[in-house]
Order: C-alpha cells, then sequence, then structure tokens
C-alpha cells in the first residue's frame, strides 16, 4: 500500500519543480523584453546609390541610463542586408553592412557622449533621450550601385539591431555561460518589395 503513494507523492513534487523551473526560465527574458523599436525602413536613390533609411529608438531609457551610469559602455549593432528573392532557391545577396555606434557615460563631466555611425564623430549632451534622438533617429546605410535593381524582380531588405556592451564579441551577444551580454533585446525587420 505504500508504493503507490511514493509515486504519487513524487509525481506532484515533480511537477512542482517543473513548474517552478519554467518560471525561472521563462522570467529573464521578460525582464529583457523589447526594449528597441523601429522607424519604418525605406529605400531611397541617392544620386544613383541605394541608401536604406530608418530609425531607431529606445523604449527602456531608465534601464540604459542604468547600464551607462554603472560603467558600461553601449553599443548600438545594426545589420542590413539586402536580398533578390527567389521562388526556388536560395535567397541571392545583394549588398551586406553593418553600422555601430557607440553610447558612453561621462560621471565627472554628467554627460552622455554619442559615436555617430559612420564618420565616429563624437556628439555630447547632457539629455540622453535629446542625444539618442539626435544620433539614432535618422540612420542611412548605402548599399551599393541603385543599377543592381532588376525591374520586376521581388527584393528584401533585412535589419537585425541589438543593443550590447560595447566590449562584447561581436558573434556572442546572446548567452555565454549563463552569463548575458545584452543590454536590451534586439529587433530584426523585413521589408519585402518589388521594383
Amino acid at each position: 500500500m505504500l508504493t503507490p503513494e511514493i509515486p504519487r507523492r513524487f509525481g506532484r513534487s515533480f511537477a512542482i519543480a517543473a513548474v517552478f523551473l519554467t518560471l525561472l526560465c521563462i522570467s529573464p527574458l521578460s525582464a529583457s523584453a523589447q526594449t528597441l523599436s523601429l522607424s519604418a525602413p525605406a529605400l531611397a536613390n541617392k544620386d544613383g546609390a541605394l541608401a536604406a533609411r530608418f530609425g531607431v529608438m529606445v523604449k527602456d531609457l531608465g534601464h540604459l541610463r542604468q547600464e551607462l551610469e554603472n560603467g558600461s559602455d553601449i553599443e548600438l549593432r545594426c545589420d542590413v542586408a539586402l536580398y533578390r528573392v527567389s521562388d526556388y532557391w536560395l535567397d541571392s545577396t545583394l549588398a551586406e553592412t553593418e553600422l555601430s555606434s557607440t553610447l558612453s557615460y561621462d560621471s565627472l563631466k554628467r554627460e552622455y557622449g554619442l559615436t555617430l555611425p559612420g564618420n565616429g564623430e563624437k556628439i555630447r549632451d547632457t539629455d540622453m533621450n535629446a542625444l539618442l534622438d539626435r544620433g539614432w533617429s535618422t540612420l542611412e546605410v548605402g548599399l551599393g550601385s541603385w543599377d543592381r535593381l532588376i525591374r520586376g524582380s521581388t527584393y528584401s531588405l533585412r535589419l537585425a539591431v541589438d543593443l550590447v556592451e560595447a566590449d562584447a564579441p561581436r558573434g556572442l551577444t546572446r548567452y555565454l555561460y549563463f552569463w548575458s551580454w545584452d543590454t536590451g533585446a534586439g529587433t530584426t525587420f523585413e521589408l519585402t518589395f518589388k521594383y
């Protein structure tokens, strides 16, 4: 008569432990909820060159401010790619590029610094929100010659944006031995269009 009770107790304990572990594993994911937002990307013909334009907004400024004031430099990493869509085979890559911008905090001057993507110029401001608006609200990246587009073809512009600690290795921005390199969750966007 003792034998049937042991598995039932074990089953309840196991179920409670499984629920606890599931909640424990899910909680870090909800804590690092989506913190980046992209403005609608667009392609433009800039003097015969193909350019992708988009903006990045940070939703959780409090978390970002805390990371910066604790001494971390934060890097915005953007991977931009343009593909010719194929119905029967893999999409062919027309252009791929990376864009990065570093945000820092100077505790002595009590101001934020932002290295602009592309030219490396550093701008400063005591208001982090105003600084991010100046630096990240409109980003532009070149994707080669406009002549590479063929009329009647379908294309896909793909963006992947991450906010990570500046010293995090490029390929290891997710999790490494249970320690997160991510400052904020990244976001992706895909724009498919016919030319």
